[in-house]
């Protein structure tokens, strides 16, 4: 007896690469989540750049999470700013969170925290992802 199987490789792929991009944006809205937990309130206008800046679905394997306010990087880096937004020079202090969930490079914390479980969901939204 002989078997012939045939498929469409490039639909094969699409379809993989589909179901990646798909997963990948359910895990990074879950890591977006979950670092904006550790990130210093002010107004939450840092937190917001988040949501406005960050990509909303993922493409061709990356999905982007920005903050993007004048002061994130220095807060990211927990240094003092002295100066002005257009002349500014930081540190050496750090600087104090009042927070209790609030920290320095709050997505590396988070990553650390919550990357195990980042891999699971980016893991059964794949599989779910491949089933369909």
């Amino acid at each position: 007896m002989a078997v012939k199987v045939t498929f469409n490789k490039s639909l094969a792929i699409a379809k993989i690469q589909g179901a990646k991009d798909a997963a990948l944006t359910i895990a990074g809205i879950q890591a977006l989540k979950d670092s904006n937990q550790y990130v210093p309130r002010d107004q939450n206008t840092l937190r917001d750049s988040s949501i406005t800046n960050s990509d909303r679905a993922a493409q061709n394997g990356v999905f982007k999470i920005r903050w993007d306010e004048p002061y994130a990087r220095y807060l990211f880096h927990g240094e003092v700013m002295h100066g002005n937004p257009t002349n500014r020079t930081y540190g050496p202090e750090k600087l104090k969170f009042t927070e209790a969930l609030a920290r320095m490079e709050w997505a590396k914390y988070a990553k650390e925290k919550h990357g195990n479980e980042w891999k699971q969901v980016y893991q059964k939204a794949l599989q779910r992802g491949l089933m369909n």
